[in-house]
């Protein structure tokens, strides 16, 4: 079975399928898809392969042939997509991490006070990682060893968790949290998920919702509401 002219696999996370399943394969010798559609089939294979080869050998290791064997793509065409590897590493954690974002801003956007909605949205971003372990390796591991773009890519994504704070309220006669207080939960957010993902425990990060909730929750309700809150079912 050949790939789908209709399919459009830019909208999984990298690394959720292999690069060279059957149904992504391109029909060998003459054929009528265009080449706008075999240009983003290929760009696709390869950012899946990205995904998946760094996660398995880590961005240093991972060579360039490497990706390319395994998303069934040639050097040459390679770099027809992309000027080099670090290119592509960042192209995956871009579409990786706009589809992320998407996901867990759709999450905290129903309606609900606050703090459901920070513990829906925290839900969603821990099973999108747990269930992608790949771009999860990726995003949140290997990001560290790609260089100085990739950090700074890595910086701007946890400066926009930033937002979901703005309508954090505050506690009549307490004081007011003080400034960096949301950076610093976010770090130590950031911490916990890099210390679960880089020891190959991603799938277990669903099981601490409730604790991250808290520590998310704690400096804007007290202790006994954000507890009340990280031990309720985010709806």
């Amino acid at each position: 079975m050949t790939v789908s002219p209709t399919a459009h696999s830019d909208e999984r996370i990298p690394g959720s399928r292999s690069a060279t399943d059957p149904e992504r394969l391109l029909p060998r010798g003459r054929h009528d898809l265009t080449r706008e559609f075999v240009s983003r089939t290929q760009r696709d294979r390869l950012i899946d392969a990205m995904a998946r080869t760094v996660a398995e050998r880590g961005y240093a290791s991972a060579s360039l042939g490497e990706v390319c064997a395994a998303a069934g793509v040639s050097t040459r065409a390679f770099y027809q997509h992309f000027a080099d590897k670090e290119a592509c590493f960042l192209a995956t954690f871009d579409r990786g991490v706009s589809l992320l974002q998407k996901s867990v801003a759709a999450a905290y956007a129903g309606p609900a006070r606050w703090p459901q909605r920070m513990h829906r949205g925290l839900d969603t971003l821990l099973r999108i990682l747990a269930a992608e372990p790949a771009f999860a390796a990726l995003a949140v591991v290997e990001v560290l060893a790609a260089g100085p773009r990739a950090r700074a890519c890595r910086r701007q994504l946890l400066d926009a968790y930033v937002v979901f704070f703005a309508e954090a309220p505050r506690r009549a006669g307490a004081p007011p949290v003080p400034s960096g207080v949301v950076e610093a939960v976010i770090a130590g957010v950031y911490g916990v998920i890099y210390d679960f993902v880089s020891t190959g425990r991603a799938a277990e990060l669903p099981q601490r919702l409730g604790d991250l909730t808290y520590l998310v929750l704690v400096p804007f309700l007290g202790p006994a509401a954000a507890a009340r809150v990280a031990a309720e079912e985010p709806g």
